[in-house]
């Protein structure tokens, strides 16, 4: 016997991206990010960069990886402090994952009044430009990229 329903895929996971908007700065650093991750995760806060003997991944104090939980399951993030290179990317998320991660983010390290711009992998490798986060909430925001994933 064969269903008339569709095959049930699961969320779209994909790399989300976060930048200051053009021609501004966060002054992101890796010791800012650290103590931000900490006070969310305690303990379980995982940084981690080349330098600090790692056999892979991000080669200075500039750039970084990290563990962080979001909508109760652990994601990898990448985050960098390099002059024209500034941002923050949370990989394999969803939707919801995203939006909680940026919630924190406006929240923890983008200082008042800056902006952010955002994008997706696979927004990137479809032709997509970079979007202004307007919204701050964690319901806005999963919206704002729900709609994001869907116009792909």
């Amino acid at each position: 016997m064969t269903s008339d329903a569709p095959f049930p895929f699961g969320e779209t996971s994909t790399l989300f991206i976060f930048t200051p908007t053009h021609g501004t700065t966060w002054n992101l650093t890796l010791d800012g990010f650290t103590q931000a991750l900490r006070r969310k995760e305690g303990d379980k806060a995982f940084v981690h960069t080349k330098a600090d003997g790692g056999a892979y991944g991000p080669s200075s104090e500039h750039d970084w990886w990290f563990d962080i939980t979001a909508a109760g399951t652990s994601y990898e993030g990448i985050g960098s402090s390099a002059s024209g290179d500034e941002g923050l990317c949370l990989r394999n998320a969803t939707a919801g994952a995203a939006a909680e991660f940026a919630a924190w983010m406006l929240q923890e390290i983008v200082p008042p009044g800056a902006g952010v711009e955002f994008n997706t992998r696979i927004g990137m490798e479809s032709g997509l430009d970079d979007e202004v986060l307007a919204v701050r909430t964690v319901t806005e925001l999963e919206a704002v990229f729900r709609e994001h994933l869907e116009d792909l």
